[in-house]
């Protein structure tokens, strides 16, 4: 099950980026002339992107982005997405690459080595020939036997799913059907508890499987499981055929039980804290959930857990009771066999790029660590400890004194203040883990893809269930955390990635800060403010949830998020009508992170005016040379090229049914015209596009 812990700034369809080979040397610009050159070069990339013959009363995004679709085109670059977080990513990526490619060297840790063996192992997947399909079954006669592959033999009276589920899950942490796992008490979070419930679905949104508009994705996925069984298990074209058609029919029954992602649920909406007694009424006997714990953790449960998504238990009951044992158990045994595969590429450059997802996948927190220990940049460190004290240091005096704030009571207004001052940033580079300690159990070679695999699951499992007995640590999110800030609720803390270290992205010390906060400032403004939307403001300074709000300035809260839903509601992208949602935090937070960065930036100018000769050599930097454009207009287009964006048509629909954020188009157009410094800025006359009568503003 996925845990509504963090709220992140951007989405990446990681697993389908492809970074295609560049230089990997950073820039010296300590003369005045690689200065001018890297201003120069920031000028022509944001010219680039823009179309000047746009009305920017009209669309700001096609104004600032326009040319971008064509440069970055998603089809033509053939990958899924492009955009800032994809360029990130594939800098990042290439950096990975050379790491994992570079023979072992003094820098490399013991645990780097076995990280390095486990790429390799993937590298070499092609040599496992006949026996990967050996060792797949092996893995499943673990288990029993798998009704596709024993045919009319096959003893349907010997099969127990939800035992062969829990032991899967105590064995691998693979958790066919239904999920357990161990995590932070979201409630109290010093300690952990046990989360029952959903498993994790490959498609991830309910809407992927039960939207029409969905549909070519069902299909795609159907002929992966489909082949996937004629490759790897040796099955018959007809009968993979059919049984992929159950596999899939299964799934999308146990979807309809998933929460939609459309109304607005978080965390304690959908997890409540349970007797294992009261769960074991509630389900027995379809549902032993007493043997299944007992199984999957290897001891009695006596404490309260939580249970994750009613709904979803329900339908699952229903479910079981109509499902023939046989369509259950090739299920189980292809959910959990899908942990284990992968298909090689013929293109050995894109069998690289796979390898190091695959690696990301189990050992994301290894990988930035390793970025960081080679790559750190002290100027990065100290520009992004920068902007987030003077955006920290706005939102207080906004909190005591603003009277845009009125709406929130004073007696909550102390309390955000409180819970601002509590919130802290930190670059998500783990050099505080034990690996050593982490990996005292694994031994990882180069020649074993799904040998590693394996161990590593074992060892995951493991520690997993450990976790019951301890006291909780900083909450990790894997590869989620490497490419995009996120805000973790539970910490009341902001995770800054490693991939926004490298310089001229976002953030160089020769770009004006116009620039620096129109992107960076913007991002961590984003993720500052996701600690009081309608997900954030339901946990208090220590990260717990709580509910600190007073009955009024709640109900305020609610009357002007009902706007935002209304306007985002009202948007058309590629043909697609978006749904009019009442989750509403990822459209606040781009609303209130963009006014507060433009807020902190002003608050900078004005104080360079009062500098002095140093002052007017700052402010003399703040445009960029042959752009005719303001400091303050700099700000917004630098802002609006965050999300400058261009999707494959493929996957527009899934962009749509799976991404909590809007496309970037209307990120842009919904932020910037409800802005009414925007509108000052570029002359837009009242009631324009952009500059519309009615606005929805919070923060």
């Amino acid at each position: 099950m996925q845990l509504l812990y963090i709220c992140i700034a951007g989405y990446v369809l990681s697993a389908l980026v492809q970074a295609a080979p560049t230089s990997e040397e950073d820039l010296q610009q300590d003369t005045p002339y690689m200065k001018e050159l890297l201003r120069q070069a920031k000028t022509a990339e944001i010219e680039s992107f823009m179309d000047q013959k746009a009305d920017p009363c009209n669309d700001f995004y096609a104004f600032s982005c326009g040319n971008y679709d064509r440069i970055n085109s998603a089809s033509s670059m053939q990958v899924v997405t492009t955009g800032v977080f994809e360029t990130l990513t594939k800098g990042l990526n290439r950096k990975i690459l050379k790491m994992l490619n570079t023979p072992h060297d003094s820098r490399d840790t013991p645990e780097d080595i076995q990280v390095k063996h486990f790429y390799e192992s993937c590298l070499r997947i092609k040599e496992l020939k006949s026996t990967y399909s050996e060792k797949l079954k092996r893995l499943i006669a673990e288990f029993g036997t798998m009704p596709v592959l024993e045919g009319s033999s096959w003893q349907e009276d010997d099969f127990d799913w939800l035992g062969t589920s829990a032991r899967m899950s105590y064995q691998y942490g693979v958790t066919p059907i239904f999920g357990i796992e161990v995590n932070k008490d979201f409630a109290s979070n010093t300690r952990n508890r046990i989360y029952l419930g959903q498993q994790n679905f490959p498609l991830e949104a309910r809407s992927m499987y039960v939207d029409e508009a969905t549909e070519v994705y069902r299909q795609k996925y159907r002929n992966n499981i489909q082949r996937t069984l004629q490759r790897f298990l040796g099955v018959k074209m007809d009968l993979a055929k059919k049984t992929a058609r159950e596999l899939l029919d299964f799934e999308v029954d146990l979807a309809q039980g998933l929460v939609d992602e459309s109304e607005g649920q978080d965390l304690s909406d959908v997890a409540h804290l349970v007797t294992v007694d009261d769960i074991q009424k509630r389900y027995s006997p379809t549902l032993d959930i007493k043997r299944f714990l007992f199984v999957a953790m290897g001891e009695r449960i006596s404490d309260q857990i939580y249970e994750y998504n009613t709904r979803y238990q329900q339908n699952l009951v229903e479910v079981i009771k109509r499902t023939p044992k046989r369509i259950v158990a090739n299920y189980i045994f292809f959910h959990f066999i899908w942990e284990f595969v992968e298909i090689p590429s013929e293109n050995p450059e894109k069998q690289k790029q796979a390898c190091v997802d695959l690696t990301k996948k189990y050992f994301a927190k290894n990988l930035d660590n390793m970025f960081y220990r080679r790559y750190n940049n002290a100027k990065s460190s100290k520009e992004i400890e920068s902007m987030w004290r003077q955006l920290k240091s706005t939102f207080n005096e906004t909190l005591h004194s603003s009277p845009a704030l009125d709406w929130i009571e004073r007696p909550t207004r102390n309390l955000a203040i409180a819970k601002l001052q509590a919130m802290t940033l930190e670059v998500n580079n783990y050099s505080e883990d034990n690996f050593t300690e982490e990996f005292a159990e694994l031994n990882l070679q180069s020649d074993d893809y799904v040998e590693n695999v394996r161990y590593t699951s074992i060892l995951s499992a493991k520690q997993m269930r450990e976790m019951l007995h301890q006291p909780a640590k900083p909450f990790e999110a894997g590869s989620q955390l490497s490419y995009t800030p996120a805000n973790v609720l539970i910490e009341n803390t902001i995770k800054v990635p490693v991939a926004l270290l490298q310089p001229f992205y976002l953030w160089s010390d020769v770009y004006p800060n116009a620039v620096m906060f129109g992107t960076l400032a913007s991002l961590i403004g984003h993720e500052l403010i996701h600690g009081f939307d309608d997900s954030g403001r339901k946990f208090d300074e220590k990260g717990n949830a709580k509910d600190w709000w007073d009955e009024k300035s709640s109900s305020n809260f609610l009357k002007r998020r009902e706007c935002f839903t209304k306007q985002y509601g009202q948007y058309v992208y590629d043909g697609i009508q978006l749904k009019e949602s009442t989750a509403q935090s990822e459209n606040i937070a781009d609303n209130g992170g963009t006014r507060l960065a433009y807020a902190a930036y002003r608050k900078w100018f004005e104080s360079q005016m009062t500098n002095g000769t140093s002052g007017s050599q700052a402010l003399a930097e703040e445009t960029l040379p042959s752009l005719r454009f303001s400091a303050n207009q700099l700000f917004f287009i630098s802002y609006a090229q965050i999300w400058c964006n261009d999707a494959h048509p493929s996957v527009k629909a899934l962009q749509v049914s799976t991404d909590q954020h809007m496309p970037g188009k209307f990120r842009v157009i919904g932020s910037l015209s409800n802005f009414e410094e925007f509108s000052k800025e570029f002359n837009c006359p009242a009631g324009s596009a952009m500059n519309p009568s009615e606005k929805c503003i919070l923060y």
